[in-house]
């Protein structure tokens, strides 16, 4: 799979995860992308599937909602802090073997700084990032989807747009006039803060997400 890894955090992220997996899946085909209650089935030794589909991934997407830093465990531990976290894990390791690394930021949620995150991936503080807001997830996720086609192959049976997908949106040669100073920023951002918008281990055994 040269696809795409959706990296998430049960509790602060799982819904957009399931959202950004259909759309994506339905556009590139779901052998082309990875979200492990989907992909894994039922029963199987989930962690060779997990570190497979990893690495043979072309970008991790790395969805960060406003609590995805302050989550804790029972003993009052940052999740993110704890050794075997998956979601530290997998981005740790898409850092290291020089994967395309998104962070995708949910709604109202920042980008964290080096200093707020673990040294060994403070480097994602560094990454550019898109935006969903899930009430607007018809604006942002053709966005993302655009700017995913530049690395994850099309499957032969996925959706192939229409005319009029993505009307109004860069990237997709359909701006209406005035259109672009509305959507242009709707899902990309130049910067780490949260962005300013015109308004027209999973539970599994074994491991925690």
């Amino acid at each position: 799979m040269a696809g795409v890894f959706i990296n998430y955090r049960t509790g602060d992220g799982a819904e957009a995860a399931v959202l950004l997996d259909e759309e994506l899946k339905d556009v590139f085909g779901p052998e082309n992308v990875f979200r492990d209650r989907r992909a894994i089935p039922a029963g199987a030794h989930f962690p060779p599937d997990l570190w497979r589909a990893l690495e043979s991934c072309g970008v991790l997407l790395v969805l960060i909602g406003p609590n995805w830093l302050t989550l804790r465990d029972d003993d009052g531990r940052r999740r993110i802090d704890v050794p075997g976290d998956y979601v530290h894990d997998e981005i740790r390791c898409a850092l290291e073997w020089r994967k395309t690394v998104v962070p995708v930021l949910i709604d109202t949620a920042a980008l964290p700084t080096k200093d707020q995150l673990p040294d060994t991936i403070a480097g994602l503080a560094e990454r550019q990032v898109m935006h969903l807001r899930v009430p607007y997830a018809h604006l942002d996720l053709p966005v993302i989807t655009e700017a995913l086609r530049h690395h994850v192959p099309v499957s032969s049976t996925a959706r192939q747009p229409s005319p009029t997908d993505g009307e109004g949106l860069p990237g997709s040669g359909g701006l209406r006039a005035g259109g672009d100073a509305i959507h242009k920023r709707s899902a990309v951002s130049y910067g780490s803060g949260p962005a300013t918008y015109n308004e027209n281990r999973d539970a599994k055994s074994g491991g925690q997400r």
